[in-house]
Parts: C-alpha cells; sequence; structure tokens
C-alpha cells in the first residue's frame, strides 16, 4: 500500500472525479486502501441521501470491496496519541476524524490523500497529496 484516501477522495472516486479516477486507474488496487473512518462515513452520507444512494451505494460497496479497509488499532491508537499531544503543545488542533485519519497514515507510512491539505499541515512526518485542484 502507498495510499491512504480520505472520504472526500473515496467519494470523488465513487462519483467519478476525472482527476481521482486517472489516478487511480495509473495504480494497482493494491496501492490504495481506505481508513474504516471513511468507509463509515462515506456510507452514512449516501444513506442520508436516498438519490445519491440509489446512484452510488452499488459503486461505494464495489470499491470498498477491491481496496483494503484498514482498522484503526493499537499502532494507529498510539500514533494518534503522539500527534494529538504534538498538536497540542504547538497550539494547534485537529478535528478527531482527521487525527485518526493521520495517524493511520503515519503509523503505516501511507502517504494521506485529501482534498484538505491545510487541515493535516501541522502534523509531522505526514506526507498529504492533493488529487484534485
Amino acid at each position: 500500500m502507498k495510499y491512504l484516501l480520505d472520504t472526500d477522495v473515496l467519494i470523488g472516486a465513487v462519483k467519478g472525479r476525472l482527476p481521482v479516477v486517472l489516478k487511480l486507474a495509473a495504480l494497482k488496487p493494491s496501492d490504495v486502501a481506505v481508513s474504516v473512518f471513511s468507509q463509515v462515513e462515506a456510507e452514512t452520507v449516501l444513506r442520508l441521501q436516498p438519490r445519491a444512494q440509489a446512484r452510488y451505494g452499488k459503486l461505494l460497496k464495489e470499491f470498498l470491496a477491491s481496496v483494503p479497509v484498514l482498522p484503526f488499532a493499537a499502532a494507529e491508537a498510539q500514533q494518534a496519541v503522539l500527534i494529538n499531544a504534538y498538536l497540542h503543545a504547538a497550539g494547534e488542533r485537529l478535528a478527531a476524524l482527521d487525527l485518526w485519519l493521520a495517524a493511520t497514515a503515519s503509523a503505516r507510512q501511507l502517504v494521506l490523500v485529501s482534498e484538505r491539505m491545510a487541515a493535516f499541515a501541522a502534523v509531522p512526518n505526514l506526507e498529504v497529496e492533493k488529487w484534485v485542484s
């Protein structure tokens, strides 16, 4: 694995956003992963929007079946503690979901793919890419 997709990028892939689709087409499914938190968030968004569920629900399920969905376990939790303590000491804050995504990417040495680069700017040693301009 090389990349961890955040929820916005996951939804972009399912909706067929061209920059995301082109980048994914150049990669093997084993190069890409999704956090269990992004899975929950994406499935919840679709469930709350029946039209979107009807249009994208099957595509999301197929996408999630084709890539690893990473759990949040002890290594990720420990990394979250370290990141949160560092950010707190620096006077920075990160929303819980963003903290868990950053910790997952960091603990597994993955590049986090997000449209929200600024949200992760203060996280040390975290490589973040933006696939959509």
